[in-house]
């Protein structure tokens, strides 16, 4: 137990350490120019165009199994 404990406060550490340095290319290229916003939009186009896809899937998927169940 003492071991585990231990194990994940180094993890805890080694990952806020590692989560500090952006690397400055990306600082340059996406924050500074203001394209970020772009990218989280698109993003966010897409994981919703995909949530939508799959819950208009179910139900057709759904609706099919309660054809063949009849």
């Amino acid at each position: 137990m003492r071991t585990l404990l231990l194990f994940s406060l180094f993890l805890l550490g080694t990952a806020s350490q590692a989560q500090q340095a952006a690397p400055t290319w990306l600082e340059q290229s996406l924050y500074g120019n203001g394209k970020i916003n772009a990218v989280l939009a698109v993003v966010g186009i897409i994981i919703v165009g995909i949530g939508i896809w799959m819950t208009r899937m179910d139900r057709r998927l759904s609706s099919m199994e309660k054809k063949l169940g009849k």
